[in-house]
């Protein structure tokens, strides 16, 4: 079953949802949608419904994508 990426202000707004902590991925994605499907797959490896994304950004030129997500059950 896929994860459902969620946005921040459904995030706050999810009572019935339990947080399950931030993932972290460093990887060399060709774009923010690549980076996205990995939060999508270790957020399912993780056991988690849900995910917010926090931060996807290239940092300097090393070609590494930095990604983030809140994830929730």
């Amino acid at each position: 079953m896929a994860a459902i990426r969620i946005d921040s202000q459904q995030a706050r707004n999810m009572d019935d949802v339990q947080s399950l902590g931030v993932i972290y991925i460093n990887h060399n994605f060709a774009t923010e949608s690549e980076a996205d499907q990995a939060l999508n797959e270790e957020t399912d490896a993780q056991g988690a419904k849900y995910y917010h994304v926090m931060l996807t950004r290239e940092p300097g030129s090393n070609g590494n994508m930095h990604a983030s997500a809140d994830i929730y059950q």
